[in-house]
């Protein structure tokens, strides 16, 4: 038969024990670090405001009109300038930007009203947009996003003779010198980098651009209608939260 007076000691150390033991495996649970997450695993991007720059550079449809002429216009470079919100995966941003298109020549017909061939000017796209984006599930510091924006264009067209000797150069023998405000949208689709803190991103995308068509007139009073700027173009760009 077990002694009642040692089993009353042994569950008193036993019990002791136990009462030391608890903050002891409490302190060591609270001391384990957090555990690494895996690669690839989602990263956090910094809500608030931000502004951006962008750069870009495409290519034009040949508008037509409904004169006998048509404009051929080469490349197109762009500039922009931003101020946003993002909050989680939406951002809301006003854009403002210029789009210069370089015009090659003017394909005339037999009753168009200039006496020459050879033309050459420029038209310039200066833009306010609202701009609405989503930013799409990601991995590590790359997202994918998609956009659309809405806005006014001040679009002025400017095409005067030139002359072609390997090179063109423009005269002083302006024919349109004309602008139209019209209402403008974009489509936008591309993949921004988080660097650091995600403070500061950069992005690469694609845009296409377009405008409604134009009422303009060329210098001796002759009123015509041009289709619009319908652009598709490469950007990059950076955008910095404002903390």
């Amino acid at each position: 038969m077990a002694n009642p007076r040692k089993t009353g000691t042994v569950a008193a150390v036993l019990s002791a024990a136990l009462v030391l033991a608890i903050p002891s495996l409490s302190a060591a649970a609270q001391e384990q670090p957090a555990p690494t997450p895996l690669p690839g695993a989602q990263q956090p991007w910094n809500d608030g405001f931000y502004f951006l720059l962008d750069f870009g550079i495409g290519d034009s449809k040949n508008p037509v009109t409904d004169a006998d002429f048509g404009v051929d216009l080469d490349w197109s470079t762009s500039f922009g300038l931003g101020f946003g919100y993002r909050l989680g995966p939406v951002r809301v941003e006003a854009e403002f930007s210029n789009h210069f298109y370089r015009v090659g020549s003017l394909d005339l017909g037999l009753a168009a009203p200039f006496p020459v061939a050879d033309y050459a000017g420029g038209m310039e796209a200066t833009n306010g947009m609202a701009n609405v984006f989503v930013d799409l599930p990601f991995a590590g510091r790359t997202r994918p996003y998609l956009g659309a924006g809405m806005g006014i264009a001040r679009v002025d067209a400017n095409y005067n003779e030139s002359v072609c000797i390997i090179y063109c150069f423009s005269t002083s023998n302006e024919v349109v010198d004309d602008w139209d405000r019209v209402r403008a949208w974009q489509a936008m689709g591309g993949f921004s980098f988080s660097r650091g803190s995600g403070d500061v991103e950069w992005f690469i995308g694609y845009r296409y651009y377009e405008t409604q068509d134009l009422n303009l007139r060329t210098l001796s009073g002759v009123a015509f209608v041009q289709e619009g700027l319908k652009d598709h173009s490469v950007t990059v760009g950076f955008r910095f939260l404002i903390n």
